[in-house]
């Protein structure tokens, strides 16, 4: 068992790592501010709620401390939608908060601390990428992560801590913003709607958010330090993805392919080589697109 300190349990991803951690058998604290929503972990038990309006009151660190966490995930992150990647808060912001929680993990004793990044620091490579590949941000908020994860790993050094970014590709499943396209797809076509999209060429890496959780927590149980992507590793186009969910759910509807034009700066092929993670945290994807897929379906079915 380990005593783990987490913010963003209320998010998408934050609320599938919280449930992992309570799954493994481990103690979590979850530090939320007052405001967050807490719907996707209302369900779920065996964790503690600490909230806060900042982190730096001696008030705060010494109720920490008293717990002796082990590690501290980060996942907190104001503006993940489209309409909110280049606000200024992405920096003003989500930069000092993340810096703020390395500073706060050595003040209550944690070994190791985790910070989660995201595929937008490549930017636009339009090929399978390493960590070893070059980073070209094109959003604040792509700009916003780069700079956490080096400012973060750089300031954990200093402190003689163990520090992990990890880079996650785009994730999907039960409890996923209606808005993301898989499950806006899933809903349209529910309701008898004609999708209006691009061509759906697009090479993307999905991977399913319980996978995603999972490969958090073996960077944690192996003390790993350093980048790591995190994705399913395989690419498939956009149209094959609306067609399975088509297939998933026997529609018939007719897809209005190429009704939205390619936007100028478009992403073409996004896919992460999870080599890395394979070889050193023997994690790998065990959801494939097809039952990812079903498990959003049926979670949304009405009950009898």
């Amino acid at each position: 068992m380990r005593k783990i300190v987490l913010t963003g349990a209320s998010g998408f991803i934050g609320s599938a790592v919280l449930k992992q951690l309570i799954k493994d058998g481990n103690q979590a604290v979850v530090l939320a501010r007052k405001e967050s929503k807490q719907e996707r972990i209302k369900a779920l038990s065996g964790y503690l709620t600490i909230y806060y309006e900042d982190l730096g009151p001696q008030e705060l660190i010494d109720t920490l401390a008293a717990y002796k966490p082990d590690a501290f995930i980060h996942i907190a992150w104001k503006g993940v939608g489209g309409k909110d990647r280049n606000e200024a808060f992405q920096i003003t912001k989500n930069l000092p908060l993340t810096i703020h929680t390395v500073e706060l993990a050595k003040a209550i004793g944690c070994q190791h601390w985790i910070g989660i990044g995201s595929q937008a620091e490549y930017g636009n490579p339009n090929c399978k990428v390493a960590e070893t590949a070059p980073t070209n941000p094109t959003t604040l908020y792509g700009k916003a992560k780069l700079a956490s994860c080096w400012a973060s790993l750089g300031l954990a050094e200093s402190l003689e801590m163990k520090g992990s970014w990890i880079r996650i590709f785009s994730t999907y499943g039960v409890g996923d913003e209606p808005t993301w396209f898989i499950p806006y797809i899933i809903s349209e076509i529910r309701k008898g709607n004609i999708p209006k999209l691009t061509k759906c060429e697009q090479l993307w890496d999905y991977l399913y958010v319980d996978d995603a959780a999972r490969a958090v927590l073996c960077v944690l149980y192996k003390e790993l330090t350093g980048i790591y992507n995190i994705g399913s590793g395989q690419a498939i186009t956009l149209k094959s993805v609306v067609e399975r969910i088509k297939d998933a759910l026997d529609s018939s509807i007719n897809v209005e392919y190429g009704a939205v034009p390619y936007k100028n700066d478009q992403v073409m092929h996004l896919e992460a080589d999870i080599s890395k993670i394979r070889q050193l945290a023997a994690w790998s994807p065990e959801i494939t697109i097809e039952q990812g897929i079903n498990r959003l379906i049926n979670a949304g079915k009405p009950s009898a």
